[in-house]
């Protein structure tokens, strides 16, 4: 008789937990974290995407095949993607709370960032005009962040979401570059910085993996978009550093929709290890693949998805980016094993992403 799929998948990660509390660093973390923590110099872009990612994606541009033609369709059918999107800025930025008002610059962050990435894609400058516009109303009026619970999983997306999109345009007109670092560093970095310092108790174990996941996430493409050798140690040591960290992604919800939050921990790791990748640091290999391991293990026992949810929205766990980036990693990058990965990375092309997701499948990510 099959297993128990909750079941089995409780017994995995505490095995996990087991090998995370037993084992020393050495015996988990792969060699590769011997050699330097970070690179000598930056390479711009060098977060999501790279020089070299744009060139690839620019040549596939006149392909009418799926998976690329679906998600060309997807992005730029979304109302985020249309040039002239305004901007709606705010001084103080509540992220939980009666007051809450993060949507605004979720929302903003995403449509800079589509907006950014099809510039590279067209070439059609009213694209990079839009992102850069965004983003400078958000530097010019940014001052703090707040919210309860203490700074949660919102509080960490806001700095890499909007740290992607300006690494994509850094070098466009009128693109004040110096004040939005400026604002990531002063004022959402050190938000990130508390947390990852002196985690809150006021979340459930369940929620704790995600939340600190947004906040290395936010960590490592500030450091990365300012030249920060400290901010970019800081963020990638707490992968190769910590075996909790890496042990506990995915968490276990008792199946259904919430899974949907698992696979978020799943995507913000494999965002993380993409923008580590594009600096030349491997944390994809980090305690013998662990993101490939539970990938495959959580894959398994998805459910079937009833339809591809539209961009910025929760959609479902089986839509995750998580899957494609994974994949585009693990199998076309590596050479490696991973049908569970790549029957949901199958489903998620056209085109998951959004809200606290980051990375568009069949647009960005060949298979």
């Amino acid at each position: 008789m099959p297993s128990d799929p909750v079941t089995s998948r409780r017994s995995f990660l505490h095995s996990v937990a087991l090998v995370g509390a037993g084992v020393s660093i050495a015996g988990l973390v792969d060699p590769f974290v011997a050699t330097e923590a970070h690179a000598a110099t930056f390479t711009h872009p060098g977060l999501l995407h790279t020089s070299a990612d744009f060139t690839d994606l620019t040549a596939r541009a006149g392909e009418t095949a799926d998976p690329w033609a679906s998600g060309w369709d997807a992005v730029r059918a979304d109302a985020r993607s249309q040039t002239g999107w305004s901007a709606s800025p705010v001084a103080e930025l509540n992220v939980g709370g009666s007051d809450e008002n993060f949507t605004r610059l979720l929302d903003d962050a995403h449509a800079a960032y589509q907006n950014a990435l099809l510039w590279k894609l067209t070439g059609d400058a009213a694209h990079a005009d839009t992102a850069r516009d965004i983003l400078n109303a958000w530097s010019q009026a940014l001052t703090s962040v707040s919210g309860t619970p203490l700074l949660g999983q919102t509080a960490g997306i806001h700095g890499f979401v909007l740290a992607n999109a300006a690494e994509i345009v850094r070098d466009h007109e009128g693109f004040d570059t110096a004040g939005f670092a400026a604002m990531l560093t002063d004022v959402l970095h050190p938000v990130s910085d508390a947390y990852l310092t002196a985690t809150p108790d006021t979340c459930g174990e369940a929620y704790g993996t995600n939340w600190k996941l947004s906040h290395i996430a936010s960590a490592l493409a500030i450091g990365i978009f300012c030249d920060d050798t400290a901010k970019m140690d800081q963020a990638t040591a707490l992968i190769t550093d910590t075996p909790r960290i890496m042990n506990s992604v995915p968490y276990v919800w008792d199946g259904g929709a919430s899974d949907r939050y698992s696979v978020t921990g799943l995507s913000l790791l494999a965002a993380v290890c993409e923008m580590a990748w594009s600096q030349g640091v491997d944390l994809y290999a980090s305690h013998d693949n662990r993101l490939l391991a539970a990938s495959e293990e959580i894959a398994r026992y998805e459910p079937a998805s009833s339809e591809v949810p539209l961009l910025g929205t929760w959609g479902t766990s089986a839509t995750s980016p998580a899957w494609v980036i994974i994949h585009h990693h693990y199998v076309t990058r590596k050479g490696l094993s991973a049908p569970n990965t790549a029957n949901l990375a199958d489903r998620a092309r056209a085109e998951g992403g959004g809200f606290d997701r980051l990375g568009l499948g069949g647009l960005a990510y060949s298979l």
